[in-house]
This record gives C-alpha cells, sequence and structure tokens, in this order.
C-alpha cells in the first residue's frame, strides 16, 4: 500500500485531491459482505438508517440510479452490496448512512447532521469545521478523495464503539487502519460518501515517517486516536 498520505507534521486540515476514476467497487470483495453481514446481526439499526427527509426526497433511490443497482432494494440490502461503507449528504446533511466499520463512532449519532457537528468530536477539528460548508457544496460539484489513518491493536474491520480492542502485547500485533473516504456528486444538492477500509499489519507499511508523524500530533489527536500508549510503546521499540 502506498502510504504517501501519511504526512508529518500531522494535521487535521482537511486536505483532499480530485478523483479519477471508480468510486466504488463494482465487484466488491466478498470477505467485506460477510463482515458487514455479521456485524448488522451483532448491532442492527445502530449501523444504518435514513431521516423522514431521505424518504421524502427518496435519495436512497437517486443512489441506487447512481450505482445502478434495483430501485427496489431496501437500506439494508443495499448496505450488502458494497464492500465500502457510505453516507449520502443533501444539502450539508447527513441524510442517510450505512457504516458497517466505523472508526470508534455510532452512525445513528450523525444521522440528520451537518459536516460541522459531525466534525465536531474531532481533536483539533477547528479548520476541519470552518471548512464543513464549503466542503459540502463541494461535494455536489465535484469527486474528491482523502485518507485518515490511525494504528490500532483490533485487526477487524469495525472498531464500533462497542467492540473492546485488545491491549498492546507486541508490534506483530499493531496493524494499520486507513479509511480511503471518496465522495461523488449526485445532483446539485446530493452527494455520495463512500468509505473503504483497509486494516494491514502494521509491520507491512512500516517506515519512520509513520512514527515521526505520530510524534507530531498534539496530545488532543493522540488522546482522541488512542495513541498514547502505542505511541510510548513504538517510541521505545528498536525499529
Amino acid at each position: 500500500m502506498n502510504i504517501n498520505f501519511v504526512k508529518t507534521p500531522f494535521t487535521n486540515k482537511p486536505t483532499m485531491s480530485r478523483h479519477h476514476g471508480p468510486t466504488f467497487s463494482k465487484t466488491p470483495n466478498q470477505t467485506y459482505i460477510s463482515e458487514k453481514q455479521k456485524q448488522l446481526d451483532l448491532f442492527g439499526e445502530k449501523l444504518y438508517g435514513q431521516t423522514k427527509l431521505s424518504e421524502e426526497k427518496n435519495l436512497l433511490n437517486k443512489f441506487l440510479s447512481y450505482c445502478e443497482l434495483d430501485r427496489n432494494f431496501s437500506l439494508y440490502q443495499t448496505t450488502l452490496c458494497f464492500e465500502e461503507d457510505f453516507s449520502i449528504m443533501h444539502l450539508g446533511n447527513m441524510e442517510v448512512v450505512s457504516v458497517c466499520f466505523p472508526s470508534g463512532w455510532k452512525p445513528m449519532d450523525k444521522l440528520g447532521k451537518p459536516l460541522s457537528k459531525i466534525h465536531e468530536p474531532i481533536a483539533d477539528s477547528e479548520q476541519l469545521i470552518e471548512a464543513s460548508d464549503k466542503l459540502s457544496q463541494y461535494m455536489t460539484k465535484q469527486e474528491i478523495k482523502r485518507w485518515v489513518w490511525t494504528i490500532t491493536t483490533n485487526n477487524n474491520l469495525s472498531e464500533f464503539t462497542e467492540i473492546n480492542k485488545p491491549s498492546i502485547s507486541n508490534f506483530e500485533n499493531l496493524y494499520f487502519r486507513v479509511e480511503t473516504q471518496t465522495s461523488a456528486p449526485i445532483d446539485d444538492e446530493t452527494s455520495i460518501f463512500f468509505i473503504k477500509i483497509d486494516v494491514l499489519p502494521l509491520r507491512e507499511v512500516w517506515s519512520k515517517n509513520i512514527l515521526d508523524s505520530i510524534n507530531s500530533m498534539s496530545d488532543n489527536i493522540l488522546n482522541y486516536k488512542g495513541l498514547v500508549e502505542i505511541k510510548d510503546f513504538l517510541n521505545r521499540m528498536d525499529l
């Protein structure tokens, strides 16, 4: 995996690039689908839902048309068609959410909220919040991509808040977790936001750049990402 998105100093500034190419996999990896089914069996409607406005505006149908899928699919059925998680933004608000592999947040808590409120809990997120309105507008005009990464002791795709993560044991049991976030316009008011999760053994992607980036993080970000102990552990290692 190319990890050029790991930057030093680390920042939550919403740096993005224009995306050219597929926004989602049309031949989804069945491992993801099986894992989604497992999460849905465990947590059900805590992971997906839509607002009344979404139902009134037929936002799910717009999304299904964009993806060339059966317009009669329910949100549950649609969820199991993709290896990516997804949400639908309309006039700046998240009106549909389907996130089986959240990174430490509760999907249904974000339903109906604008990006500024969705980003509010993120540490050192002032620039991200300030840019939220412009970002929402941009998402309806251009396909864009960004990456969000961390290190975790959990090798599963989901880091839902109700899942307990293992304690740090050794370097071989640390994992590099990255979200590839891709958004695309559906119409002038609506955009789709895909999240592809990859979890790899840290040893497979390890470079000093990762440690340098972690060492540049503020205490707020380290706490938010759960990296305080991991940072200390990595700095004690002779890597």
